[in-house]
């Protein structure tokens, strides 16, 4: 089985558990109502999400997803909303540009932009 999603305490210390594709298919048949997706390593390893994990979760379930992690500008929300995401949640750079939220809304819609108040800025 290939591993690829995390459990970490305080984003420290990642542990691999399941593809994140797998874990949201089980939660899906479950009967969660919503799925919120948080690639929580991106920004830190200044990276962007990754959007081929967001297309193979957005394949199996069929409830609101909201997706963060390394989202910086309009083209990354646009990528991300593509690949299935309904919402976009942007915490670290709401707080660096709190226009991303403003410009999101406007291109978007303002319900497709969550703000995460989980935020860390190093």
């Amino acid at each position: 089985m290939e591993i690829s999603t995390h459990k970490a305490m305080q984003f420290q210390d990642n542990i691999d558990v399941v593809p994140a594709e797998k874990l949201a298919e089980v939660m899906y048949e479950s009967q969660i109502d919503e799925l919120i997706f948080y690639d929580i390593t991106a920004s830190a390893e200044k990276r962007k999400i990754d959007i081929e994990t967001v297309k193979k979760v957005a394949e199996r379930v069929f409830i609101p997803f909201t997706v963060g992690g390394g989202i910086k500008d309009l083209n990354d929300m646009y990528e991300t909303l593509k690949a299935g995401a309904e919402k976009i949640s942007v915490d670290s750079m709401a707080v660096r540009n709190p226009q991303i939220i403003k410009d999101g809304a406007k291109a978007f819609g303002s319900q497709c932009i969550v703000l995460s108040p989980h935020g860390r800025i190093k």
